[in-house]
């Protein structure tokens, strides 16, 4: 044979209606359509023996528990339907986000905190296929000035089967709309403490903490056990007038973020953070333009609403 080739990859993932049961996901209805893929089969800690002979050497680890982890980048697009959930819709699931359906209108994505869904994920690397159960993670975003905004997604699931199949043919992506590439004619300002500035570059991380929990007398599971978003804006420097960044650091003030990337009905996408802080900024240049690189914490307000992705 030639060899696997890198360029052949294909995931599929579902969610599952029973934890840790695989619902079979299929190329014509589960695919992901992904910019890159990276795949860890046995992650996970080996058993070091510590052994004290009377001689030096190496004493061979004992393998510990393992699991699969997994990243991948997704391109940001509508459904191209309002009110029809995107393709990507179970990835965003299963990183603990609740999907609320408005037939004709939107499809609203806010944070839950018990209850969170799972995925199963078949990852086809050309002729090798791994499978995971009960997968769950995290999710990031990015908008950059003049190119494709997309999320990266890390999954954690359970170890399955590892063996050598055919890559399908069937595999259909047209869930998955050409994304439009963030410029002035199809994304708007970023709304920062309730001003409207520019900005070159945009990045939302939720973090969420997923953890393998095993114990003796229950079966293995992977738990979301906590998250802290965070984030960074990299804007040009407005008047402070305009926005005061040096006051509302050094004052601890919280305020809103709003930004919307797409103008068409179907392939619009809105994030909506209630509350959030921004750090000490930092000073950039872009193209002899004064920019502020500026963090960001993303806080909620009532409860599970720090950030709120609204397809529409």
């Amino acid at each position: 044979m030639d060899g696997f080739k890198m360029r052949r990859r294909l995931i599929l993932a579902a969610i599952e209606t029973t934890y840790g049961t695989d619902p079979a996901p299929t190329p014509a209805a589960n695919s992901i359509l992904t910019r890159s893929v990276s795949v860890t089969p046995l992650a996970g800690a080996d058993i070091d023996r510590n052994l004290l002979r009377s001689y030096y050497g190496n004493t061979q680890s004992i393998a510990g528990e393992k699991h699969v982890e997994l990243q991948l980048e997704v391109e940001l697009t509508g459904s191209g339907t309002a009110g029809d959930a995107p393709a990507w819709g179970p990835l965003l699931r299963a990183c603990g986000f609740a999907e609320t359906l408005t037939p004709g209108t939107d499809v609203v994505y806010n944070p839950i905190t018990d209850s969170e869904e799972s995925i199963s994920c078949w990852i086809h690397r050309d002729g090798v296929l791994h499978k995971f159960t009960g997968g769950r993670g995290s999710v990031s975003f990015r908008l950059d000035v003049n190119n494709i905004p997309f999320m990266t997604f890390n999954f954690m699931g359970l170890l399955g089967t590892i063996s050598n199949e055919a890559m399908p043919t069937t595999a259909d992506y047209s869930g998955f709309l050409t994304p439009l590439p963030v410029t002035n004619a199809n994304t708007t300002a970023l709304t920062l403490h309730g001003a409207a500035v520019s900005f070159s570059q945009l990045t939302l991380d939720m973090a969420v903490e997923s953890v393998k929990h095993q114990v003796v007398g229950a079966g293995s599971s992977i738990l979301i056990v906590d998250r802290a978003p965070s984030g960074t804006a990299v804007i040009q420097e407005p008047e402070l007038a305009t926005l005061d960044l040096y006051t509302k650091a050094k004052d601890a003030s919280q305020g809103t973020l709003a930004v919307t990337h797409g103008t068409v009905a179907g392939n619009i996408v809105e994030f909506a953070a209630p509350k959030i802080g921004s750090g000490s900024p930092t000073e950039q240049d872009l193209n002899g333009v004064q920019m502020l690189s500026v963090p960001l914490t993303i806080n909620p307000d009532t409860g599970n609403d720090e950030l709120v992705v609204t397809v529409k």
